[in-house]
């Protein structure tokens, strides 16, 4: 065996030894994220077709997130009823021809139904694809198979970027025909690699005797969602407003916006597995606290001084924080579902994540215009002190939880 070899074979190593459901859904998610380019689109693409003024694109666009803020939940919960594998197929494929379908001269009353449904087939996919990807996996592995989804979402989108911009050239609605084919691969492929496998059907997770089995009934669950929902509406500040920050105050051209998202999706492709696979090594709960002060402090960054050097340590802080996050509550999310109606905290879970895009940008957007960045980028930090406070709590009793009493 030559030294290459061996080399190869110690770099695959980590992603080794796996569900074999792990590596299926690795590839759909990849698949479909490969043409998820069109949303970003969407806004001129409505302007350009149907001649909407830009004050009311982004009412337009909302179809969508209500869209995928549905779908989310919904999509979760129908796991607790029906086969995951068998909605993973049907969400992926409705996803395909509906933007199959927004490629076609639609008029516009008939549009906005068919992008809704495209935003709650892609909402619905998620939970659905993240139950494939986490259930099977023992507790201790779960976050180094949620780091490898990232990867394959993040390798996807820049695959994405890097075809998205080459097709709009020739017209907007190839994107969505470039999409919609990317979607009916990913859907073939799963019918293809699900076929007569014993894994088609996995196992389904019951109401426990108490009862007490929904997300909506458990308040330390809801407390851990509520610290959630503070995180990434601060999380995503870096997709609205840091953009008019580094024009308006450090004077950077909109290149540099590009160069900061690379740096932060070059950092999940080479870290994020490494990070993952330490995760229970170095303690949930810390890693957590841990990603959600990186998260909202790395803003303080943007104050220290004047520079795209304060713009590359905000985007790095940032990062460590996202790499932190996304397998350290994927996993509280898990382990606080055992026995439960697993699916139901899923879907809440990527609810949480998918609502984001319709009230972040939002409250971002009127901080920064109304009272300046450096209001925003403070107050970005006095709302993680009250993140860290909300799930604090919840963080330490799904890890440690309290032992059962016994009835003399």
């Amino acid at each position: 065996m030559t030294s290459s070899h061996r080399l190869f074979q110690r770099l695959l190593r980590p992603y080794q030894g796996l569900p074999r459901t792990v590596y299926v859904q690795l590839l759909a998610s990849l698949l479909n994220n490969a043409g998820g380019m069109a949303k970003l689109f969407l806004p001129l693409y409505l302007h350009d077709r149907y001649a909407i003024d830009f004050r009311w694109v982004g009412f337009m666009v909302s179809a969508y997130g209500l869209g995928a803020l549905a779908g989310s939940y919904l999509g979760g919960a129908l796991t607790d009823r029906y086969p995951a594998v068998r909605l993973a197929q049907l969400f992926m494929g409705l996803s395909a021809l509906s933007m199959l379908a927004l490629a076609l001269p639609l008029p516009l009353w008939l549009f906005l139904p068919i992008l809704m449904i495209s935003g709650f087939s892609d909402g619905a996919f998620r939970p659905v694809n993240q139950r494939l990807v986490l259930e099977p996996c023992e507790e201790g592995r779960r976050p180094l198979a949620q780091g490898m989804l990232r990867i394959a979402v993040n390798l996807g989108v820049a695959l994405s970027g890097i075809s998205g911009g080459l097709i709009a050239s020739h017209g907007y609605q190839w994107v969505y025909a470039s999409n919609g084919l990317a979607s009916l691969a990913g859907t073939l492929w799963m019918i293809i690699a699900y076929r007569n496998s014993p894994l088609a059907m996995p196992r389904q997770q019951r109401r426990e005797e108490s009862g007490n089995g929904s997300p909506w009934s458990d308040p330390v669950f809801l407390s851990l969602m509520a610290g959630l929902l503070v995180t990434i509406a601060i999380f995503d500040q870096m997709y609205s407003t840091v953009g008019m920050f580094l024009r308006d105050h450090y004077h950077l051209s909109p290149q540099w916006l590009g160069y900061l998202f690379s740096i932060n999706g070059l950092m999940v492709v080479f870290f994020q597995v490494p990070v993952s696979r330490r995760i229970m090594r170095w303690g949930l709960g810390r890693c957590a606290m841990a990603g959600v002060l990186f998260n909202g402090l790395g803003y303080l960054w943007l104050l220290a001084g004047q520079g795209a050097v304060f713009a590359v340590l905000m985007t790095v802080t940032i990062t460590l924080g996202e790499l932190l996050i996304s397998p350290s509550f994927s996993q509280l999310v898990m382990m606080r579902s055992e026995h439960r109606l697993r699916g139901r905290y899923l879907g809440l879970y990527s609810a949480v994540w998918a609502g984001r895009t319709i009230y972040s940008p939002a409250l971002g957007g009127y901080v920064y215009g109304s009272w300046g960045g450096r209001a925003l980028w403070w107050g970005c930090a006095a709302a993680t002190l009250l993140a860290a406070f909300l799930q604090y709590a919840p963080a330490r009793r799904i890890v440690r939880p309290e032992p059962a009493v016994v009835q003399s």
